[in-house]
């Protein structure tokens, strides 16, 4: 039997958050003189200033780890800055911990860690990683950053977000087709001409929450504006949705392009955390769920429940889903007492 492709719309997808976040920044830099990159760290401090930003020196490890342990487990998406550096505080060198590290349960509790400099977690504090410390940190065995003076052009998001950006040359780009399981790139600031390689960009794991971002990876580029850029993505993007109450439905389950053999399927989601209710579009015309017009038949009704049926009788496609086919779905919330609503999910 031919497979079944359920493919989920969506905005932004991001995880509901009960407070601010907590930001600490790892000052240690290695690809940058330590020079620029206190400069451009303090920067940061300076221009946040709704919610609190803590730096950290290469003095200061343990320090830090306390602060992320502190910080895991608080039902908050707290942000670490890395400066080219992996402490071994968090992440013993030479990848003696692959697994269960402090940074591994920090972000695996839905929190965010991004890096400006060298490689992410390629250069720890106590022997070097090398490339097993992204896939190690990721569980993706296969992820790797390779490349050399890459042009990466500014994208719509990324002039939305962060407008000091402009178009360089990145050394260390993610390649977004190496991406595995649950990880996809949420946010992608500047992309190159193959539609692939990304930098600046956000990853996303659907499953943990935890988030993966990339700034700068450039070889001893002191002037490139960091601390300017990454400001605007925390004050414009990071703040903004995953801060604070986000509007948006999300965890699509099954999650996207997900094969199904059978006829049948369980649609569910998280809610937004401002929805009230949700109007549902399922169909397998892309541009009529995306739309989501009210007269048009891929729209199912509007629903208190997180969840929906296809391809039972009194459901959506009574008599079963067809093979071969792509069915896309989307959830709008709903809260008519907002002027904002609806949010197309």
């Amino acid at each position: 039997m031919k497979n079944i492709v359920l493919s989920f719309i969506v905005a932004i997808s991001l995880c509901p958050m009960a407070t601010a976040s907590d930001i600490a920044i790892s000052t240690q830099a290695n690809w940058w003189s330590q020079t620029a990159a206190n400069r451009e760290m303090q920067e940061i401090a300076n221009n946040v200033t709704t919610v609190p930003v803590t730096l950290f020196t290469a003095n200061e490890q343990e320090a830090l780890a306390d602060w992320v342990a502190d910080h895991t487990g608080d039902g908050v998406s707290d942000l670490l800055i890395l400066c080219g550096v992996f402490p071994a505080s968090i992440y013993p060198g030479g990848n003696a911990q692959p697994d269960g590290s402090l940074a591994e349960l920090f972000l695996d509790d839905g929190n965010c860690i991004i890096n400006t400099g060298d490689w992410i977690f390629y250069v720890g504090t106590a022997g070097n990683n090398g490339v097993e410390g992204l896939p190690n940190i990721m569980d993706i065995s296969s992820m790797d950053m390779w490349d050399d003076n890459t042009p990466v052009t500014v994208t719509a998001e990324g002039q939305q977000y962060t407008p000091s950006l402009t178009n360089f040359q990145t050394y260390r780009a993610i390649h977004i087709d190496s991406l595995e399981g649950n990880w996809y790139a949420e946010l992608i600031l500047a992309l190159a001409a193959d539609g692939n390689r990304a930098e600046p960009v956000i990853l996303h794991n659907s499953a943990t929450g935890g988030r993966i971002g990339v700034f700068f990876q450039t070889y001893y580029q002191d002037n490139n504006p960091r601390g300017e850029v990454i400001s605007e993505w925390i004050n414009n993007w990071y703040l903004k949705y995953v801060a604070s109450d986000n509007p948006l439905a999300r965890s699509p389950n099954p999650a996207d392009s997900t094969l199904i053999t059978q006829t049948w399927v369980a649609l569910s989601w998280q809610a937004g955390d401002l929805a009230v209710s949700h109007d549902v579009y399922l169909g397998d015309n892309f541009d009529e769920v995306n739309e989501g017009i009210h007269e048009s038949e891929t729209f199912r009704g509007n629903q208190s429940l997180t969840e929906i049926y296809a391809g039972f009788v009194g459901y959506p496609y009574p008599d079963g889903l067809v093979p071969g086919t792509t069915y896309y779905w989307r959830i709008d919330g709903i809260n008519e007492a907002d002027p904002n609503s609806p949010w197309k999910g």
